[in-house]
Parts: structure tokens; sequence; C-alpha cells
């Protein structure tokens, strides 16, 4: 009897090691996956180019490198406006510290911005710009805008599949003495990566000699190109999940198996 009940406990033994090592990689691979995809990463490379009716393009060529803090990256963003001829008509250069996981800026203050009427260096930042929390939620978020060089909400308006639209209407606010500033902008955004697919904005400067209007949105190139992006962050986590979902079945139903082989659910008479 005993020699026949060796390879019973050997077998149980084999699956309940099994069910374990199934259930350590369900509670550990998949989060690392989901929290990778979903953070800020600290080498991208992306050109955002938005067109306007009135002959504009707009190109933001923006740049992220790790920091000495680890879920602190620091993004770079150089902005050019070209008018139809191709001359070159305003050029930006902003750079501010984002919170990884979170894409708000950090609490530091080591923002800072050239080329518009809100210049500054080293200062403290508030609210979102380039990127979205992932897993954006319908709430308002406070949103920054580089004209003013400060924050006001956007609100979520609507949805369309995984797609959140949100909103926000800025109506004449000073930029100097002579001049004010009204904007009217619509984000939409791809909920489970964070990522704007497009920015379409309604720019008016209210100057003494009348208002110049300027409009903006992302180019179709340039929507594709982050609709493709945003698809490979949202496979990564429901790739996760599958394996997650997997590995917890299979480790509990081992697990199950091999403990009912040892035999201590039997009843003894």
């Amino acid at each position: 009897m005993a020699e026949r009940g060796l390879p019973v406990k050997k077998s149980a033994t084999i699956l309940i090691v099994l069910g374990v090592v199934f259930l350590i990689f369900s509670f550990t691979v998949p989060p690392y996956m989901v929290g990778k995809a979903r953070a800020l990463p600290a080498d991208l490379d992306l050109s955002i180019v938005s067109d306007s009716p009135q002959g504009y393009i707009k190109t933001e060529h923006l740049t992220t490198a790790p920091t000495a803090d680890i879920d602190e990256i620091a993004v770079r963003v150089e902005q050019t406006v070209e008018d139809s001829s191709g001359e070159v008509t305003s050029e930006v250069l902003d750079q501010v510290t984002l919170i990884g996981h979170s894409r708000f800026p950090s609490l530091d203050p080591n923002a800072s911005i050239e080329g518009t009427p809100s210049d500054h260096t080293d200062e403290v930042r508030e609210g979102l710009h380039f990127f979205f929390p992932a897993n954006t939620l319908r709430n308002s978020y406070q949103y920054y805008d580089m004209v003013l060089g400060d924050t006001e909400p956007v609100d979520y308006v609507s949805r369309e599949g995984d797609i959140y639209t949100f909103y926000q209407h800025r109506r004449f606010q000073p930029v100097d003495e002579t001049t004010n500033y009204s904007v009217e902008r619509t984000l939409e955004v791809e909920r489970h990566s964070g990522i704007i697919l497009n920015n379409h904005e309604i720019m008016i400067f209210h100057e003494p000699d009348g208002d110049r209007e300027v409009e903006f949105s992302y180019t179709r190139d340039t929507r594709e190109q982050l609709e493709d992006r945003a698809a490979g962050i949202t496979d990564t986590v429901t790739t996760a999940r599958i394996l997650g979902f997997l590995g917890n079945t299979l480790g509990v139903a081992l697990l199950l198996i091999g403990i009912f082989q040892t035999g201590i659910f039997r009843t003894r008479w």
C-alpha cells in the first residue's frame, strides 16, 4: 500500500506546485504587463501635425526621457507653426516633467516654456496637456493652456465606444494690455490608453484692429498614428487580462486536484 501511495503523492505534489506557480504567475506577470503598458514611456519620439483652414500647419515634436526618479518622465516638445507659404510664424519650446502613471506634472518647479505670452522657467505646473491618464474617467480634468499659462477644467461630454470626448470653452481671457483670447477645444481621448486622438481648437485673438481666428485639428496621418499606438496599448492590456484569467483558473484547478489526490478529504472508517 505504501509503494502504491508514493506515485499518487508525487503526482499530487507536482500538481500542487504547478498550481502555485500558475497562481504566482497570474498575480505578478499580468499586472506588470498592464502597469508597463499604461505607464508613460521614457523613449517616446512623436511628431503630431495639425492643419488649419487658414492654411497654417502646426508640428509638435514630442520626446520623452527618463529622470532620476523612477516614476517621473521628462517631456520636451518643440512646436512650430508655418503659414501657407511655408514661413515659420511661431516657435515654442515646452519642457515639463510628468508623473509616469498619472501623466500630471510633478510637484517640483521644473516646467518651462519659451515663445508664448506666458513664458516661464522652473515653475510648478498644474493640469494635463499632452496626455490623459490611462483608464481615463468620465470626469472633468484640469487642462493647461500654453497661451495663458494656466489651467481650467476640460469637461467630459460624450462617449462613442472607447473614445471619450472632452470640451472646453474659455472666453475673453487677457493675454496682455491690448489683446484678449478665446479658445474652444474638443479633445477625443482613447480611454484605455489616455492618448489624445484628436485636438480640435478654435483660437480667437481679440486685438485692437479686430479678431484674428486660427483653427487647428490633427491631420489624418497623425490620428492614424495615435490610433495605432492606442490600439497597441489596449491589445497588451487585453492579453494581460486573458493571461491572468487563465493563470488563475489553471492554478486553482491544479491546486484543488492536487490537494484532492493527497487523500486528505477521504473519509476514514
